[in-house]
């Protein structure tokens, strides 16, 4: 059975071989990204769309914290919980400073800091999105180069092989424009989809992210409604059993 490809791989010299085996390598490891990089992506959005969906549920911020680990595992799930974290931190400090005269400026010295908290811990759960995009891009631009290179080496194993032998006839030829035939090929083979998911992974990145920092935010806006109604009806009704006594 003649199988075209293979048989211009058989045709090509040493070095259209080597070029062929790199280009291999390269798709092999584009692949792994593509791969590793679409089902992670993939669980993320999914993980977060039910954390998200949970949440809306719940009646306080605090509450956050007792929800299954299962839940709370996806990036967003992770930024909820730094978020009941610092909602519980701010009300222990509150409880424990008696003697506070300036409320107003206490309260927003710690939602400065509950807001440093949940930037901090949002880029740190958001970074992974990127990892491995960096070799899409990098074998996007080697992959072509390492097909022009094989495209030129068999350009110029013909034109040696006809000065050579004096004869530009299909046999003397042949194997240098095979060489250059399927290292142009096997190039643009791996250069296109590195390209391509390269541009929709970082896509796909920046909608997480977005969604992310659109609920860091709204995260932080509860956080600061929730702690002023509990504050407020607390020091409310310290007030009504002094008055009472």
């Amino acid at each position: 059975m003649n199988i075209p490809v293979l048989d211009m791989m058989i045709r090509s010299g040493w070095a259209g071989r080597i070029i062929v085996i790199l280009l291999l390598l390269c798709s092999f490891a584009t692949w792994g990204v593509i791969f590793n990089r679409f089902f992670i992506l993939a669980q993320v959005a999914r993980g977060n769309r039910i954390f998200k969906k949970k949440y809306f549920g719940l009646s306080r911020l605090s509450d956050v914290e007792k929800l299954t680990p299962k839940e709370l595992r996806s990036p967003m799930g992770q930024l909820g919980k730094i978020g009941a974290g610092e909602y519980r931190r701010i009300l222990e400090d509150a409880h424990s400073h008696f003697g506070v005269k300036d409320w107003s400026f206490f309260l927003q010295n710690q939602f400065t800091m509950a807001a440093d908290s949940l930037q901090s811990g949002f880029l740190a759960l958001v970074d992974p999105f990127s990892r491995g995009v960096f070799l899409l891009a990098m074998m996007s631009s080697v992959a072509p180069f390492l097909g022009l290179l094989g495209t030129v080496w068999g350009i110029m194993n013909s034109f040696y092989e006809i000065g050579n032998q004096g004869s530009a006839s299909l046999p003397v030829v042949a194997p240098g424009i095979a060489e250059a035939l399927i290292t142009t090929i096997i190039g643009l083979i791996v250069a296109i989809p590195s390209l391509f998911f390269y541009n929709y992974f970082n896509n796909r990145s920046e909608q997480i992210e977005n969604d992310m920092d659109e609920f860091k935010e709204q995260l932080l806006a509860r956080l600061k409604r929730d702690l002023f109604n509990l504050l407020y009806s607390e020091r409310s009704g310290t007030r009504s059993s002094a008055a009472r006594e």
